[in-house]
């Protein structure tokens, strides 16, 4: 076992070196600039749709910073004791397949669909080159890391958002939207002259690595696995209409490590018999289809909790509030104000105007307790501090963009 103690302190140096390489730098700033426009943009629609100053995107990013460096040791463990070599992965042609697939709409901007795609190529056409066993591991390991970070962080600060509903009706809700800056350690597989020169390497187990590399080893050369620098880049983008943003994130991060751990062991088995590839390469983009499809179901069959057509439902409340110090959350119902029901928002607005001091609520909460609860509030409202799910007749409402592929073909069809 002495060739763990080593690899960790090789790793360690590696990491040491990443961290003061001026590129490294650079290219670790360049995306954190654009995590943190992407916590700027979640900033400005909060206060436009709601005026509510709810996040600090600095502090957004610095925290996505810390769990991405969690995420990327994950990756750089499981990376080095799969021996996943990233230069039989092809990974740039995964990026560029990526954002071409962008194009068509921006949920394809993911590795399980270029994966697919670049795969499907290299089968059909011997171009581009690639290990496609190693490529479907690499991203059967990104998204199983993906799954940790959504499962511990993907619910935290979920913005409120309006919906329009199959119904017709305006509905609340919670867009749940995460980017994570990740620094990890890949390997990377290099033919050398064997020269004899005493290098700093590692002596490995017979079994590893469980993926072997495509690379040819002429007559007096030797394959090495070195330790390559690597930032990368993580997002979670979801919605949720009919339960809590906590319950939604961990339920998708359960189905997309299920997922991960198929297609793992499918790139496994492609590894060892390469007839059965086209196992892992189509599972990558249908599999992540049916992960996607049984969120979206559920959204669809069950019906959405977040509404204002039975008295007055707590959506959000504003930082330092009134309704932040009573403690009133997602999901709470105001019932009745100083004893008086209350039946809609107006009427809550009507029994607080022009102010209340010391006012009592009952409140109860579907989610969490069975049971009203009364709130003993010291202070003066309003402002109360909250924002209110919607009423059915609710005009405003957020309408998502579309890839801009997807939008010029819907406007050639109406031309038509």
């Amino acid at each position: 076992m002495n060739y763990l103690w080593e690899l960790v302190k090789i790793t360690f140096q590696t990491f040491t070196f990443m961290v003061t390489d001026l590129r490294y730098i650079l290219i670790m700033a360049l995306v954190f600039v654009l995590v943190h426009r992407q916590y700027t943009k979640i900033l400005q629609y909060e206060q436009g749709f709601f005026r509510l100053k709810r996040i600090n995107p600095l502090m957004e990013t610095v925290t996505s910073l810390v769990y991405g460096i969690g995420g990327g040791m994950l990756a750089t463990i499981l990376f080095i004791l799969l021996g996943v070599s990233v230069s039989d992965a092809g990974v740039a042609y995964l990026w560029l397949a990526a954002l071409l697939l962008m194009f068509i709409d921006q949920r394809f901007l993911c590795f399980a669909y270029a994966g697919s795609l670049v795969s499907l190529a290299t089968l059909l056409t011997g171009f581009p080159k690639i290990q496609i066993a190693t490529l479907m591991a690499l991203v059967a390991i990104l998204h199983m890391v993906e799954s940790f970070l959504i499962f511990v962080n993907g619910y935290h600060n979920a913005s409120p958002m309006f919906f329009k509903h199959a119904s017709g009706k305006v509905v609340g809700g919670f867009a749940l939207r995460k980017f994570w800056p990740m620094p990890t350690i890949a390997l990377v597989g290099v033919v050398m002259v064997s020269s004899g020169l005493d290098l700093q390497s590692v002596p490995m187990p017979d079994w590893w690595p469980l993926f072997q590399s495509s690379l040819e080893v002429p007559d007096n050369h030797m394959l090495l696995h070195i330790l390559f620098p690597l930032v990368v880049a993580l997002g979670y983008s979801d919605f949720v209409q009919t339960e809590l943003p906590k319950v939604r994130a961990r339920r998708s991060a359960g189905l997309l490590f299920v997922y991960s751990l198929l297609l793992l062991g499918l790139a496994y088995v492609a590894n060892q018999y390469p007839v059965l590839t086209i196992l892992p390469v189509l599972f990558s983009a249908l599999g992540h289809e049916l992960v996607i499809y049984l969120g979206r179901r559920r959204e669809k069959e069950q019906t959405p909790v977040f509404k204002g057509d039975d008295g007055v439902m707590v959506l959000a409340v504003y930082p330092d509030s009134p309704a932040e110090k009573m403690g009133l959350e997602a999901g709470d119902v105001i019932r009745s104000i100083n004893g008086i029901a209350v039946e809609n928002l107006h009427e809550l607005a009507h029994q607080m105007t022009p102010w209340m001091i010391d006012p009592i609520l009952v409140v109860e909460n579907q989610f969490h307790q069975s049971t009203e609860r009364t709130i003993h509030y010291k202070g003066k409202v309003p402002p109360l501090g909250i924002v209110p799910a919607p009423h059915p007749e609710q005009a405003a409402y957020v309408r998502f963009k579309e890839g801009p592929l997807k939008t010029l073909w819907k406007k050639w069809k109406s031309r038509k």
